[in-house]
């Protein structure tokens, strides 16, 4: 007897029927995959678009217009931290002798605040870019070799990251009680593309959690553009301070040279001439009068 159950077309038809409602599934769910990932790119697009109007562009503003050097120092490193939401960071400057010297350090969790408007000054050596011997680049040193290779580097863990020695760090935290992870160091570039130091924060953290995480990599734009405009401001500041100390050199050698103007005046006036002829017949008259005793 022929049954619909057996027919080996409507056994086709089922197995079909599975196979693209399977298909189906798989379509529904690689769809909606892409669109949250679209979703997902769209908020992270908007969270920056967002950082760049109310935080980035505001704070280059506020650097730009700080007249104290120790305040903006301080504020560069604030707001850098602020920004990556991480734990602490250091504000390095670049010197004549290549090396970067420690401008600011601070860590929240350790409640370390050195250099800056605290009061306390930063008593760590600073960090030659060159072996003093060899003369070879220090890329050892993730800081140094950020500022030598003008560029930004982020490493997830310090204490497994490849190619970057880590001891100093280590040591630090075998000291303090702390354990150093992510590290992300910001080249401080001026127009002229020239490093003039390196902004360096450890330890970004979730902020929901607490937990330490790597810097999110959709930071970085924002972070590197917070950077450019420390730098710019930094630079402006250099130069405004190096005009200023000109310009203060310059008075003291016009005032010199009004003094010694103004000696040679007196001393060749008629007035100091005759104080001088009548100096010398008081001496004279002196030295007489003694003899004759």
């Amino acid at each position: 007897m022929f049954s619909l159950a057996t027919s080996p077309f409507f056994w086709a038809y089922g197995v079909g029927a599975s196979v693209l409602g399977v298909f189906g599934i798989y379509i529904g769910w690689k769809s909606r995959s892409k669109s949250l990932l679209l979703t997902r790119q769209y908020e992270r697009e908007r969270q920056r678009s967002d950082q760049l109007a109310n935080f980035v562009i505001p704070t280059g503003l506020a650097l730009a217009t700080e007249s104290d050097f120790d305040t903006l120092l301080e504020k560069i490193l604030i707001e850098g931290k602020a920004l990556a939401n991480a734990d602490g960071g250091t504000l390095y400057l670049m010197t004549p002798e290549k090396t970067l010297r420690f401008g600011m350090v601070m860590n929240d969790s350790l409640k370390i605040a050195m250099g800056g408007t605290s009061g306390q000054p930063v008593s760590l050596a600073p960090l030659n870019l060159y072996d003093p011997e060899t003369g070879k680049p220090n890329l050892k040193n993730i800081a140094t070799s950020c500022a030598i290779g003008a560029k930004l580097l982020s490493v997830a863990d310090a204490y497994a990251a490849p190619g970057y020695d880590f001891s100093g760090t280590k040591a630090f935290d075998e000291k303090m009680g702390y354990r150093t992870i992510s590290v992300l160091c910001v080249p401080l570039k001026d127009p002229t593309e020239q490093v003039i130091g390196v902004l360096q924060l450890i330890n970004a953290q979730d902020p929901e959690t607490k937990r330490v995480i790597p810097f999110d990599e959709h930071l970085v734009h924002s972070i590197g553009l917070l950077g450019l405009l420390a730098a710019a401001a930094l630079k402006s500041y250099l130069r405004i301070k190096k005009l200023t100390e000109e310009l203060q050199e310059l008075r003291i050698q016009i005032d010199e040279a009004k003094k010694e103007r103004q000696v040679a005046e007196i001393a060749g006036s008629s007035y100091f001439k005759d104080l001088q002829a009548r100096a010398r017949e008081m001496r004279a008259k002196v030295k007489g009068e003694g003899a004759g005793k």
